[in-house]
Formats: C-alpha cells, sequence, structure tokens
C-alpha cells in the first residue's frame, strides 16, 4: 500500500479522533471518567479541531492512502512545551467533566516527545506505524532536537520490541495516568 505522510488538517478530525484513540483509549476514559467511545472521540475531537494543545492537528501528522484516506496518525510535539500544552486539557477536563486531575509529566522535555502513533485497523500488519514513527525521527532531526521520545505500557512487549528495533533506548520506568511506562528515546548525536 503506498501511502504519503503529511501534516494533519483541521478537517482530518473527522477520522484522526477515533484511531488516536485506539492508542489512549485507557487514558482517555480515565480523563473523562467513563467509558463511553463515543464521549471519547468528541472529547479528542474537540482538542484536535483547536490550536496550541497536545492533541491539536498543529501536532500530529497523518498517513493517507493515494485516495485520501486517513490511514494512521502520530503525534508529537517539543517536550519543553509540554506543560503549556496540557493546560487547555486540563481546564476541559475540569470545565465538561468535573475532573480535577493532573496526570504526570510524560516528558521532561529536551526531546521531540511522541504522545501517541495509531494505525486503523484497515491497515494493521502492513508496516504503516514503522513508517510513522521514521518520518517522526526524521522530523525530530531536520527540526534539531537532541532526542526523540515516547511512552511503552509494561504490558505492551510487541510495542517496545518495535521502537528497540528502530533504535530506541530503554530508559526509567514511570507512572503514568495509573498505568506503569517505560521511556523510550533515541539521542541525535
Amino acid at each position: 500500500m503506498h501511502l504519503t505522510i503529511r501534516p494533519a488538517q483541521q478537517h482530518d478530525a473527522t477520522v484522526v479522533p477515533e484511531i488516536m484513540l485506539q492508542a489512549m483509549e485507557d487514558i482517555i476514559f480515565r480523563f473523562i471518567q467513563k467509558e463511553d467511545k463515543k464521549e471519547a472521540i468528541r472529547f479528542l475531537t474537540d482538542l484536535f479541531q483547536q490550536t496550541e494543545n497536545l492533541y491539536s492537528h498543529e501536532n500530529t501528522f497523518v498517513a493517507v492512502d493515494p485516495e485520501g484516506n486517513v490511514m494512521g496518525s502520530l503525534t508529537g510535539y517539543d517536550g519543553d512545551h509540554f506543560i503549556a500544552l496540557r493546560q487547555p486539557i486540563l481546564e476541559l477536563l475540569q470545565k465538561k467533566y468535573a475532573n480535577d486531575l493532573i496526570p504526570e509529566p510524560e516528558t521532561t522535555g529536551q526531546e521531540f516527545y511522541i504522545d501517541s502513533v495509531a494505525v486503523s485497523s484497515a491497515a494493521r500488519g502492513q508496516g504503516l506505524g514503522t513508517e510513522l514513527l521514521k518520518h517522526a525521527i526524521k522530523h525530530a532531526k531536520n527540526q534539531g532536537f537532541k532526542q526523540i521520545g515516547l511512552l511503552v505500557d509494561l504490558d505492551n512487549p510487541n510495542a517496545k520490541k518495535l521502537y528497540e528495533r528502530l533504535g530506541f533506548t530503554l530508559g526509567n520506568k514511570m507512572p503514568f495516568v495509573g498505568g506503569e511506562y517505560y521511556h523510550m528515546y533515541i539521542r541525535f548525536v
């Protein structure tokens, strides 16, 4: 399958939030305080369409097939801006869901941080996640970042193996929204 990776656009909100949810379902359910996929997609859609937040289209790349269908997405940003980008999400959690949760920081900064990578069910097993990650690595290098990082769930050994195959090194174990994760990274020297 020939795919093109491009920056996401606001109109991709009709598809991307549903794909993103596949990578973040447990976390988003904790944010909205219920296991409701429709509400979780609404939550992500709101944020995706806006600017200057963790899940904004501004911070997302999409993989599209020759017909223009979005088959996968990767959301990442400058980790030094994490606190500012998280603020609109915390405000939405409090205002709309009466949730005062303040999750642990996912990144300590000084890296291009990959928040989520997800592939539509129709495109799984075809290497699309790998291509999105390679694109993010190249993007981070081209933007002058000294490191690229992400979190991997301890309960997801297949993802850990994929990241290791791409050159990510296992870092510290850390808690995040009730789960246990490893920070993995690639340093650019």
